[in-house]
């Protein structure tokens, strides 16, 4: 049973340029609507215990304080002693109500999406907050015992140069904050982005953005345990190790996905239908073999890598026969194999896609 489970929130103030993710501006009548879908279908799922909870969007914290607190209410009686409870958070409305709140009802950990300190960069990728508000509302979430930040970068923006990635590093350290995670900007068919024809960063560019990247964060004591994310003192995503560790967790909300019994699923995007007729989830139909690419994929995302032992005894393959072409091919410099744990090296996390596609084409 899954003991992990995410909530999409799919209401956004404005959507910025590059977002292909399901979202909505709305008006609370419609808000009220996929509430009540919310409590349906948490009524639904066969919840016991909930190690980790995530409202991801979305905005999750655009949200009103009454209609957050109906949210959260049907889902705070399944967490356990040590949970972890991730809101995702748009500086532009952070507040000291809506912080306090957070906390009362146990919110425990925030990821804020800064995306860049810079101020002309923001505007260009639509986003409304300004650098200092972004810092001030860390500040303010310190100020309110929240300890257990996240901030949200992004790298290869239209514009943005490799000095421009090392300022925002530089900032992003000075804040004294033990989480980051740090995306290379994707061009979406269905962003505004993508439907202007915006090109994506040159290659070598963001290749030498990610270099940078890593050396940096790791001089400032980061371990680099996934690949676009950084953490110190052990402050990783313990919500997003469940989906890298091949566990089963549940998706609740529109445009929201999971996977249960092994078997991933996803609700349906369009708000409308989801408010009128609930989630609709189609169910993604893998074969044994595309589901055992898929826990390698997820895994050699991270530092710790694949338990081959454990992966054996779920999919009852043999690792090393299937594989035995691609272990030659990128055994030591690339990829490292341990008491049985085969892990991404970091020039192995650079070419990663290229090691994953070779991994497939054994399936």
């Amino acid at each position: 049973m899954a003991k992990s489970c995410y909530v999409h929130i799919p209401f956004c103030g404005s959507i910025c340029y590059y977002c292909g993710f399901c979202k909505s501006v709305s008006s609370n009548a419609v808000k009220e609507k996929w509430i009540d879908q919310i409590h349906k279908e948490i009524q639904s799922k066969p919840i016991s215990s909930l190690d980790t909870l995530y409202f991801g969007g979305g905005t999750p914290n655009i949200l009103s304080k009454e209609m957050f607190r109906a949210l959260s209410l049907p889902l705070m009686e399944f967490l356990d002693s040590d949970y972890e409870w991730t809101v995702e958070c748009n500086p532009e409305f952070i507040t000291e109500n809506q912080l306090q709140e957070f906390q009362q009802l146990g919110v425990n950990r925030l990821s804020i999406g800064v995306q860049t300190f810079q101020d002309s960069l923001l505007q260009k990728i639509g986003r409304h907050h300004s650098s200092k508000q972004a810092m001030d509302s860390i500040n303010l979430s310190r100020e309110f015992g929240f300890h257990n930040l996240s901030v949200d970068l992004m790298y290869g923006l239209p514009g943005q140069s490799l000095d421009d990635v090392i300022r925002d590093l530089e900032t992003f350290f000075s804040l004294g904050i033990d989480h980051l995670s740090i995306y290379s900007l994707q061009i979406e068919e269905n962003s505004i982005f993508g439907k202007k024809g915006i090109c994506s960063c040159d290659d070598e560019l963001e290749a030498d953005m990610f270099e940078q990247i890593v050396k940096m964060c790791k001089k400032h004591g980061f371990e680099h345990y996934e690949i676009s994310s950084f953490a110190r003192n052990q402050q990783y995503s313990k919500h997003n190790l469940s989906y890298w560790t091949d566990q089963d967790f549940y998706g609740i909300g529109c445009g929201a996905a999971g996977r249960e019994n092994g078997i991933l699923y996803e609700n349906t995007k369009d708000l409308v239908s989801y408010c009128d007729r609930g989630p609709m989830p189609s169910f993604i139909s893998e074969t044994i073999q595309e589901r055992a690419f898929d826990s390698i994929m997820m895994a050699l995302r991270t530092q710790f890598g694949l338990d081959v032992t454990a992966w054996q005894k779920r999919y009852g393959l043999d690792f090393f026969m299937q594989y035995k072409n691609v272990l030659k091919k990128y055994l030591g410099t690339y990829l490292c194999l341990e008491k049985n744990h085969l892990f991404p090296t970091e020039q192995g996390m650079e070419i990663l896609n290229t090691i994953l596609v070779d991994f497939l084409s054994e399936n």
